[in-house]
C-alpha cells in the first residue's frame, strides 16, 4: 500500500469519524427555531419545532430569561453543526470519488 493510500483512508476514516461526532451532537440539541410573542406588556419566547408532520409550539419563558438565552444558544450550536457536518459529508463524497478513480479500496470504519 503506498503512501498515497494509507494518507487517503486515514483520512476518510477521520471524516467518518467527524461526521458520526457531529450528527450526535445535533441529536442532543433542541430542533426548531425561535419565535418571540407580545403578550401584553412582555415579550415570550417559544420553540417552533415538527412532530410528526405537525407544528408543535413550546413555551420556554419571557425573552430575557436564562432558560430562553440557553436554549437560543443550543439551537444556534445545532445550526453551526449542521453546517459541519454538510460540509464534512461533502468532503467524504469527494474522497470516495478519488479512492475510487485511483482505485484504493476502502471499507466504511466501525463506529
Amino acid at each position: 500500500m503506498s503512501a498515497i493510500e494509507t494518507m487517503l483512508q486515514n483520512e476518510y476514516k477521520r471524516l467518518y469519524h467527524r461526521v458520526t461526532l457531529l450528527k450526535e451532537e445535533c441529536f442532543q440539541r433542541p430542533k426548531g427555531s425561535l419565535a418571540v410573542k407580545k403578550r401584553g406588556n412582555g415579550s415570550y419566547m417559544y420553540l417552533v419545532k415538527r412532530e410528526n408532520g405537525k407544528v408543535v409550539t413550546e413555551y420556554i419563558g419571557k425573552s430575557g430569561a436564562w432558560k430562553a438565552k440557553g436554549v437560543e444558544a443550543k439551537i444556534l450550536e445545532r445550526r453551526r453543526y449542521e453546517a459541519e457536518l454538510k460540509e464534512a459529508e461533502g468532503q467524504i463524497m469527494k474522497l470516495r470519488k478519488m479512492m475510487k478513480a485511483s482505485g484504493v479500496f476502502f471499507i466504511e470504519p466501525s463506529r
